[in-house]
């Protein structure tokens, strides 16, 4: 096994930093092997071009999965895996069948047919102090793709370059396919204002100026030991805000968050002067809240000069700010 390799992924746009660290495991690939979310990409067809004519290419044959029963379903789905997310679905999905067999005992493939999805880059909403159920990691992968996901227990995406009596045993596929999804909550828009859905957030643009407010969905949480203890959903709410004020400035501190109301939820708040894009600073300004297990984070960064015609209009939104009832 080769070493692992470490990624920094960083976000910047329009002032909204984003920062997650990845640590992906890479094995030899083996005869056996699923195949690779969206394969027939062009990239992927021009190095088959590239390959010299005496090279012979193993003639893969199809072969099959033995499908997990409902309850090893079920199990899997409830097992914890580390919450690090990063590169392109397709690139991910490579890595991530190698690394979850090493963390759940079974190999998680994730696939899909649609070429979109194969390219969208992926973030990590959880905190890094928590570990996420595979269900709640494949709802984060599936709200970042536009998709929604299902286990597939067919052999349709699985080939193998060698004869082998009985199905292969030890992986699980899900496929990701594209869906419409109504957002969870719902705000007023403030005059001229526009809003914008990008998957796992929703970007609110004011009339002046390109960037005002956005809304991330961060992820559902759960507790194997207390499922309804609220003194585990407040250390999901403070560790994504603290860890959040921290990638604005690292010397920040528990007792630099406040309390907030974001409509009718508590929320943790902090703001700071941080640089920009713009070559000057802007005001920084965040709220963290849970509702249920379903953590929200709101953004806004706002030009100093901007101040007072944007964020009366932030104010006005967040009081109005309301989860659809389900």
């Amino acid at each position: 096994m080769r070493a692992a390799s470490i990624l920094f992924v960083i976000l910047v746009w329009a002032g909204c930093f984003i920062e997650r660290a990845l640590s992906a495991a890479e094995e030899p690939v083996e005869s056996a092997r699923v195949l690779a979310a969206a394969d027939d990409e062009p990239d992927a067809a021009e190095a088959k071009k590239e390959q010299p004519a005496e090279e012979k290419k193993s003639e893969e044959k199809q072969a099959t999965l033995k499908p997990l029963t409902p309850k090893q379903l079920k199990e899997l789905l409830q097992q914890r895996v580390k919450g690090s997310i990063g590169y392109s679905f397709r690139q991910f999905a490579n890595m991530f069948l190698v690394s979850s067999r090493l963390q759940l005992g079974t190999g998680v493939g994730l696939m899909t047919p649609d070429q979109e999805i194969a390219k969208i880059p992926l973030l990590s909403p959880f905190p890094a102090s928590y570990r996420p159920t595979l269900r709640e990691f494949l709802d984060s992968i599936a709200l970042q793709t536009y998709s929604k996901w299902k286990y597939d227990p067919s052999s349709r995406y699985f080939k193998s370059e060698i004869d082998h009596k009985g199905p292969f045993e030890g992986l699980a596929i899900f496929e990701f396919t594209k869906t419409k999804r109504e957002k969870p909550f719902e705000v007023k828009l403030a005059k001229g204002w526009k809003a914008n859905d990008e998957g796992t957030w929703v970007m609110y643009v004011p009339p002046s100026f390109r960037v005002g407010m956005d809304i991330y969905e961060m992820g559902t949480y759960s507790s194997d030991k207390t499922p309804t203890d609220p003194k585990f959903f407040e250390k999901i709410r403070q560790d994504v805000s603290l860890e959040w004020a921290q990638k604005m400035n690292p010397k920040a501190t528990l007792k630099d968050l406040q309390i907030k109301p974001v409509g009718k939820f508590q929320a943790l708040y902090y703001e700071a002067m941080i640089p920009s894009i713009f070559k000057k600073d802007v005001k920084w300004r965040q709220w963290v809240f849970m509702d249920g297990n379903q953590c929200y984070f709101i953004v806004s960064t706002i030009l100093p000069e901007l101040e007072d015609k944007i964020y009366p209009d932030v104010e006005q939104m967040l009081k109005s700010f309301k989860v659809k009832k389900k």
